[in-house]
This record gives structure tokens, sequence and C-alpha cells, in this order.
């Protein structure tokens, strides 16, 4: 298979958790800490972290460390 295919093909796995789309939805109104997307979310900081990682990988949200928070 073709190598863009492959990657727009994980693109859209990385859109299809309704979580992670809601946290795109946060971020995209401004950039938060993980704690923030937390509290708003109401899910667990682990998982939370894992649709994080999900976005990150995928190139839909990156990070900036500011002292020892991370801001997504």
């Amino acid at each position: 298979m073709n190598a863009s295919l492959e990657n727009l093909a994980d693109l859209f796995k990385a859109l299809s958790d309704p979580t992670r789309l809601s946290i795109l939805r946060m971020l995209t109104a401004e950039c938060r800490p993980v704690s923030t997307i937390v509290t708003a979310s109401g899910r667990s900081q682990p998982l939370i972290s894992h649709h994080l990682r999900v976005l990150r990988e995928s190139g839909l949200a990156r990070t900036e460390r500011k002292g020892t928070c991370i801001i997504y």
C-alpha cells in the first residue's frame, strides 16, 4: 500500500474516537494543560494521556513544556 494512504488511514483512525474529537475541540479554543483537559472531559488522567499521545503521534496535537507542566 502507498505510504501516503497509510498515513491518511492513521489520521482517520486518530479521528475516529469521540473522546479524541472532544479533546481536539477543546484544544482548538485554546492551549491547555493535561489537568484541565482531564477535568473538562470527566475522564481519568491515564485515559486522557493515552488519547493525547495518539493525537500527538498523528500530528494533530503538539506539546510545549512550561516548567513542570505540559501544554497541548
